[in-house]
């Protein structure tokens, strides 16, 4: 499911940075997504008016016209799901600002230390909502394995082997086909016969195979590293 996400202010050196922030935030959290950015508050609103959508929103909250609380009431009664997050030098409004239930209050001279925590902390929220996850049952328990962390599957016997960021490791009763339908994220793709890697965590290839983060490294056959070069660019594409 694609995350839409609308980024408004005035000052359009702070709307580029929000904007960069964003979109490297929720591309390494393999998270598909489009974002708007408006400099206009009032261009915002008729978007709003006219019935377009948002899950998140990055607010000023002084600008010309139309503020961002003007604007967080209209989200607050025509999006009460939408999550609003205010970036602004103003910190007179943070306490005006939470009546609106704004999901974080950051003041623009530490953009880049503040934000990028912030939107963990709601991608989080958005992870349990939208099943970012795999789901593995073991035994008594589910365990959920967020897909931003795999890094590769391999088939093992009659079983798929989860391989993860950290060093951990799951393995499941389960076909790789099988799992493979149960992912259904356009990151994933078969690299080999034996193997599904997470294009998201790729970050090149040698003669022998794929080159991942964490130092890991997957051995393939070489007659299918050009048909998964093409496959990673293409992903890498649409990325930039």
């Amino acid at each position: 499911m694609m995350l839409h996400i609308a980024v408004s202010d005035d000052d359009t050196v702070i709307l580029s940075k929000v904007d960069e922030l964003a979109r490297v935030f929720f591309r390494t959290h393999c998270v598909d997504c489009k974002i708007q950015t408006y400099q206009s508050s009032e261009n915002l609103l008729y978007d709003l008016q006219d019935g377009i959508n948002y899950d998140l929103l990055l607010l000023d909250i002084e600008m010309p016209g139309i503020d961002g609380m003007d604007l967080a009431k209209v989200i607050q009664d025509t999006m009460p799901a939408a999550k609003i997050i205010f970036i602004t030098s103003h910190l007179e409004y943070a306490i005006t600002a939470y009546e609106f239930s704004v999901f974080r209050y950051i003041p623009k001279t530490v953009i880049e230390e503040k934000l990028p925590p912030a939107l963990e902390d709601y991608y989080k929220l958005y992870r349990l909502e939208r099943n970012e996850f795999y789901t593995v049952e073991i035994k008594n328990h589910v365990e959920q394995l967020p897909y931003r962390e795999i890094l590769y599957i391999l088939k093992d016997g009659k079983y798929a082997v989860f391989y993860l960021r950290g060093g951990k490791t799951q393995s499941v009763r389960k076909t790789l086909a099988h799992v493979f339908e149960e992912i259904n994220k356009e990151y994933f793709c078969f690299a080999d016969r034996g193997c599904i890697v997470n294009l998201a965590n790729v970050v090149g290839l040698d003669d022998t195979g794929i080159l991942l983060l964490d130092d890991q490294h997957i051995i393939i056959s070489k007659a299918n590293i050009p048909e998964f070069k093409i496959t990673m660019l293409k992903f890498w594409g649409k990325q930039i």
